[in-house]
């Protein structure tokens, strides 16, 4: 509690004493229906101990400490960092948001506490502010999903061409239509779970609930955060994603409400960067180093670039060269960039390097000539991976 408000993803929010009966520092009942005071994290069910209602995972946008867990008694773990592990075309951007670009990151070393804690809770919320690259894509992507490594998902929130779906069961899973996509404007969805059915809320707003979805939380084994595809591979989705979080609890309406107007607080007041949309004829690339060469150790490489600018669609650039960052490599994966050739134009997306510190640690390789007052661009554009047959590899040794 401060000052009279609630604490939801780090920020206060001032919200009616009515609300606050309802918040999670209030008395509140629990899926059995009994109330318990103090903290409504942790609600104790007729003639037994406590249990903890409450996050199990949380993605912070604090780039120091990028996600909190809990385990299934409400206590922090993994302090004093952790973040997700990824495999495959996924970046992650600034203030510690995640950009999908078919590949995944997952929750690996968290299994057995988001397990537990789903278990006690009988209930559960996902919720998540979700940028989709496009209104409509091929196919169902996974967005985020829940399920051991090696069996299928147990929950999933996906894209279905041109709609946000969710997916929930172990043998006979349902599929629940949420909302349909009318353009790539980004959202906060909130998904409860629980009994007496499922809800959903885009934005804060209720827009569509059902009947109970006939599982039970309590069967389910240990399981993974999967943010992407899934853990085969399959179900790509391109997109960004911050603030995802995961309760063992069903969010009241003023909760989910809340939480929505919390994260879409904290997004707005953020300084806008600016970007440039333009074509550009390629001049001159950096020589890289390859992922294989000896000593090497990193899984990503941004080269430095230099382009004859064609024509400014968007933005404002009055140079007639630029510099661009851009990735060559990504988990070892090759990119088209990587084969583009000197005198080729393309079309780019890029906003100033130097608002990127998520980008400090990576490995950037820039040969060309020195220019002290050249500016440096980052590239924003779709990443495709090469098709296997044309992925560069080591030559063989005589």
């Amino acid at each position: 509690m401060q000052d009279g408000g609630i604490v939801i993803g780090g920020r206060p929010v001032v919200v009616a004493a009515a609300v606050l009966a309802l918040a999670f520092g209030a008395c509140r009942r629990d899926a059995a229906g009994t109330e318990a005071d103090g903290p409504a994290s942790r609600a104790a069910p007729a003639g037994g101990k406590a249990v903890y209602r409450g996050p199990l995972l949380e993605m912070t946008g604090d780039e120091t400490q990028p996600v909190r867990v809990w385990n299934p008694a409400g206590k922090r773990v993994l302090d004093p960092y952790y973040a997700f592990e990824r495999k495959g075309l996924a970046l992650v951007g600034r203030e510690a948001s995640l950009r999908l670009e078919g590949g995944r990151f997952f929750s690996a070393g968290a299994e057995e506490y988001l397990g537990g804690g789903l278990r006690n809770g009988g209930a559960m919320t996902l919720a998540a502010y979700v940028r989709p690259a496009t209104a409509t894509q091929k196919g169902a992507g996974c967005i985020v999903g829940y399920g051991p490594a090696k069996a299928d998902l147990l929950f999933a929130l996906m894209q279905d061409r041109d709609a946000l779906t969710f997916r929930i069961g172990r043998t006979k899973p349902t599929t629940v239509a949420l909302f349909a996509l009318t353009s790539a404007k980004p959202c906060h969805v909130v998904v409860t779970v629980a009994p007496k059915g499922i809800v959903v809320y885009r934005d804060g707003a209720r827009v569509g609930g059902r009947p109970g979805p006939g599982t039970d939380l309590t069967t389910w084994r240990d399981g993974m955060l999967i943010l992407g595809a899934d853990a085969e591979g399959r179900r790509p989705w391109r997109g960004r994603l911050e603030r995802v979080t995961l309760y063992n609890t069903a969010l009241s309406p003023a909760e989910a409400k809340a939480l929505a107007t919390s994260v879409r607080e904290e997004i707005g007041d953020r300084e806008p960067v600016p970007r440039i949309e333009l074509t550009g004829t390629l001049r001159a690339r950096s020589k890289y180093p390859m992922p294989w060469d000896r000593g090497f150790t990193y899984r990503d490489v941004l080269c430095v670039c230099e382009y004859e600018v064609n024509t400014v669609i968007r933005g404002e650039f009055e140079g007639r060269r630029i510099r661009v960052a851009e990735w060559v490599y990504v988990d070892r994966i090759f990119v088209t960039n990587s084969r583009n050739k000197i005198g080729a134009t393309r079309r780019l997306t890029v906003e100033p390097l130097d608002v990127n510190p998520q980008l400090s640690t990576i490995q950037r390789a820039d040969t060309l000539d020195l220019d002290i007052d050249a500016l440096v661009y980052y590239d924003l554009s779709p990443l495709e991976a090469l098709p296997p047959s044309k992925q560069p590899k080591p030559k063989k040794e005589k």
